[in-house]
């Protein structure tokens, strides 16, 4: 066993598990409207792209919770959720700022907002709580 993997216990379970929820619901958001609006690639390919970044963060942070859950603490695993999560929120706050002053884009971008704002707390939750590596057993 690896002496620099560490043991995911208690609420930092729960807390990835949550996380787990919103990033797939984050990802399947960005996803169907990406699905569901193909013309924006071309009539709109900054908005795209933005969306397609979106998208990857999403998927990211979808990812590495779930390494996190299914193979316990790695080095960096920590810090790349917050930051992932950091950023996911910045971008889904700031977008739901931009449609709600603009009066566009209705219910969906108050809620990739709220995704987002879960998202970060979520990991700052799920940080490991000084639980030390796994030991051998004897």
């Amino acid at each position: 066993m690896n002496g620099v993997t560490s043991v995911v216990f208690g609420s930092t379970k729960a807390a990835l598990m949550a996380l787990i929820a919103v990033a797939a619901a984050g990802t399947a958001d960005v996803g169907e409207f990406l699905a569901t609006r193909t013309a924006m690639f071309t009539d709109a390919p900054g908005r795209a792209a933005g969306s397609v970044v979106g998208l990857a963060l999403w998927a990211t942070l979808l990812a590495v919770t779930t390494a996190r859950f299914t193979r316990g603490e790695r080095p960096g695993a920590r810090s790349a959720t917050l930051g992932l999560a950091g950023l996911v929120a910045v971008g889904n706050v700031g977008l739901a700022a931009v449609h709600l002053k603009a009066g566009v884009g209705g219910f969906r971008p108050v809620v990739g907002g709220v995704l987002g704002i879960l998202a970060l707390i979520l990991a700052l939750v799920s940080r490991d709580r000084g639980v030390g590596p796994l030991k051998p057993s004897l």
